[in-house]
Protein backbone atom coordinates (compact mmCIF):
# COMPACT_ATOMS: atom_id res chain seq x y z
CA UNK A 1 0.00 0.00 0.00
CA UNK A 2 1.44 3.36 -0.96
CA UNK A 3 1.47 6.61 0.99
CA UNK A 4 0.58 9.92 -0.61
CA UNK A 5 2.91 12.84 0.02
CA UNK A 6 1.73 16.34 -0.83
CA UNK A 7 4.19 19.17 -1.48
CA UNK A 8 3.31 22.85 -1.81
CA UNK A 9 5.85 25.57 -2.49
CA UNK A 10 5.33 29.33 -2.57
CA UNK A 11 8.16 31.67 -3.47
CA UNK A 12 7.70 35.42 -3.74
CA UNK A 13 10.14 38.20 -4.44
CA UNK A 14 9.23 41.37 -2.52
CA UNK A 15 7.47 43.61 -5.03
CA UNK A 16 8.14 41.01 -7.71
CA UNK A 17 6.88 37.71 -9.04
CA UNK A 18 5.29 34.93 -7.06
CA UNK A 19 5.63 31.33 -8.14
CA UNK A 20 3.57 28.55 -6.63
CA UNK A 21 3.73 24.84 -7.28
CA UNK A 22 2.15 21.80 -5.76
CA UNK A 23 2.39 18.10 -6.39
CA UNK A 24 1.47 14.72 -5.00
CA UNK A 25 3.74 11.70 -5.12
CA UNK A 26 3.25 8.16 -3.97
CA UNK A 27 5.89 6.39 -1.92
CA UNK A 28 5.97 2.92 -0.43
CA UNK A 29 7.53 4.07 2.82
CA UNK A 30 8.55 7.20 4.67
CA UNK A 31 10.51 8.00 7.79
CA UNK A 32 10.48 11.08 10.00
CA UNK A 33 13.61 11.55 12.05
CA UNK A 34 14.30 14.16 14.71
CA UNK A 35 17.76 14.40 16.19
CA UNK A 36 19.79 16.95 18.15
CA UNK A 37 23.24 17.67 16.73
CA UNK A 38 25.26 18.98 19.66
CA UNK A 39 27.71 21.82 19.18
CA UNK A 40 31.13 20.33 18.46
CA UNK A 41 29.71 17.17 16.86
CA UNK A 42 31.80 15.80 14.02
CA UNK A 43 30.35 13.37 11.47
CA UNK A 44 27.40 12.42 13.70
CA UNK A 45 25.74 9.59 11.80
CA UNK A 46 21.99 9.62 11.16
CA UNK A 47 20.53 6.61 9.31
CA UNK A 48 17.89 7.76 6.83
CA UNK A 49 16.99 4.46 5.17
CA UNK A 50 18.12 0.85 4.76
CA UNK A 51 19.41 1.25 1.18
CA UNK A 52 20.19 4.17 -1.06
CA UNK A 53 17.93 3.21 -3.93
CA UNK A 54 14.46 4.49 -4.60
CA UNK A 55 14.57 7.79 -2.66
CA UNK A 56 11.85 10.06 -4.06
CA UNK A 57 12.23 12.97 -1.68
CA UNK A 58 14.41 14.18 1.12
CA UNK A 59 13.72 17.11 3.43
CA UNK A 60 16.27 18.34 5.96
CA UNK A 61 15.35 21.19 8.28
CA UNK A 62 16.87 22.71 11.41
CA UNK A 63 16.17 25.35 14.01
CA UNK A 64 19.78 26.50 13.45
CA UNK A 65 21.28 27.14 10.04
CA UNK A 66 24.46 28.60 8.62
CA UNK A 67 27.86 27.70 7.26
CA UNK A 68 28.88 25.97 10.50
CA UNK A 69 26.14 23.32 10.41
CA UNK A 70 27.02 20.87 7.65
CA UNK A 71 26.01 17.45 6.42
CA UNK A 72 27.47 14.88 4.08
CA UNK A 73 25.39 12.38 2.11
CA UNK A 74 26.70 8.84 2.51
CA UNK A 75 25.62 5.91 0.31
CA UNK A 76 26.97 3.30 2.73
CA UNK A 77 30.44 3.34 1.18
CA UNK A 78 31.52 6.95 0.71
CA UNK A 79 30.36 10.49 1.36
CA UNK A 80 29.87 13.69 -0.60
CA UNK A 81 31.70 16.88 0.22
CA UNK A 82 30.11 18.74 3.15
CA UNK A 83 26.98 20.75 2.36
CA UNK A 84 26.20 23.76 4.57
CA UNK A 85 22.68 23.73 5.96
CA UNK A 86 22.56 27.45 5.22
CA UNK A 87 18.76 27.78 5.10
CA UNK A 88 16.07 26.48 7.44
CA UNK A 89 15.08 23.82 4.87
CA UNK A 90 16.83 21.82 2.17
CA UNK A 91 14.23 20.05 0.03
CA UNK A 92 14.91 17.55 -2.75
CA UNK A 93 11.71 16.44 -4.52
CA UNK A 94 11.90 13.79 -7.23
CA UNK A 95 14.57 11.34 -8.22
CA UNK A 96 16.42 13.93 -10.30
CA UNK A 97 16.71 16.36 -7.40
CA UNK A 98 17.87 13.59 -5.05
CA UNK A 99 20.44 12.47 -7.65
CA UNK A 100 21.86 16.02 -7.66
CA UNK A 101 23.20 15.25 -4.17
CA UNK A 102 25.79 13.01 -5.82
CA UNK A 103 25.11 9.96 -3.66
CA UNK A 104 22.09 7.79 -2.90
CA UNK A 105 21.37 8.70 0.72
CA UNK A 106 21.64 5.88 3.24
CA UNK A 107 22.88 8.07 6.06
CA UNK A 108 23.71 11.70 6.69
CA UNK A 109 26.82 12.75 8.62
CA UNK A 110 26.39 16.03 10.52
CA UNK A 111 29.07 18.39 11.79
CA UNK A 112 28.11 21.30 14.02
CA UNK A 113 30.51 24.13 14.85
CA UNK A 114 27.78 26.78 15.23
CA UNK A 115 28.16 27.32 18.96
CA UNK A 116 24.65 25.95 19.66
CA UNK A 117 22.94 22.59 19.54
CA UNK A 118 20.79 22.17 16.44
CA UNK A 119 17.46 20.33 16.31
CA UNK A 120 17.36 18.64 12.90
CA UNK A 121 14.29 17.07 11.32
CA UNK A 122 14.55 14.75 8.35
CA UNK A 123 11.72 13.40 6.22
CA UNK A 124 12.53 10.80 3.58
CA UNK A 125 10.16 9.04 1.19
CA UNK A 126 11.15 6.04 -0.90
CA UNK A 127 10.16 3.00 -2.87
CA UNK A 128 10.45 -0.12 -0.75
CA UNK A 129 11.00 -2.31 -3.82
CA UNK A 130 12.88 -0.16 -6.37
Amino acid sequence: MSEKVYCTLNVQVGGGPKISASSMMEVDAYDKIEVTIEDGATSKEVQVQPSGTGVKFLLISSDQCGKDLRYEVNDGASSTSPISLDAPVHLFVGGGAVAALGKSPVKLLFTNASGKAALVQILVGRDATP
